[in-house]
């Protein structure tokens, strides 16, 4: 019996020692590293745009406030990112072209609109003062929120750009304005 006990007791004391000295040849392995973030100005500025003329429900257009004339036009740009417009001749006060415009948002960002701003060119600044422009202020402060490629998020309604001849004009010869406008947005983290 004593000898039954020294073995279970050698035992016991072999494995503390394995325990231990498995203990003293241990280690530990630590790993550091430094993650690296930056937003992506390109990625944003590609995929926000005008909702181009390949949705019918949603493609730019413009509609006169006396419609028998002819001859308006809206485009917009193969990238999306510019829109372009010719009213029909304005010859008459109070006559009103209206751009309506959608926006789609096909990358990563949420984007919160600002404010549209137009400004108008002519060769002749006194032309200037024969027409008023009023952009719409429904996407301001607006967030459209971040979609993808084959699958865009879409401004709900549509903003607006009217031009209106404000005052008679006399002269036989046509005149062009050249009107530039702009919205700007800002990504914002989702």
């Amino acid at each position: 019996m004593k000898k039954g006990k020294s073995v279970k007791a050698g035992i016991v004391i072999a494995l503390l020692l394995l325990v231990v000295g498995f203990a003293a040849v241990s280690t530990t392995l630590n790993f550091n590293g430094t993650v690296q973030v930056k937003g992506n100005a390109t990625e944003f500025d590609q995929n926000l745009r005008f909702v181009g003329d390949d949705d019918e429900a949603k493609h730019a257009t413009i509609v006169g406030s006396m419609p028998e004339k002819e001859g308006s036009t809206v485009t917009v740009s193969k990238n999306g990112k510019t829109l372009t417009f010719t009213t029909p001749i304005l010859n008459t006060v109070d006559e009103t072209a209206t751009v309506s415009y959608w926006v789609e948002n096909r990358g990563q960002y949420d984007a919160k609109f600002g404010t549209i701003t137009c400004t108008a060119k002519a060769d002749n600044e006194t032309l200037l003062d024969y027409i008023e422009i009023t952009p719409s202020t429904n996407y301001k402060d607006l967030v459209l929120a971040a979609g993808t490629t084959s699958n865009p998020t879409q401004t709900a309604e549509p903003a607006t750009i009217a031009v209106k001849l404000k005052k008679t004009y006399a002269s036989e010869e046509q005149a062009n304005i050249t009107v530039t406008c702009k919205l700007t947005a800002e990504a914002v983290e989702n």
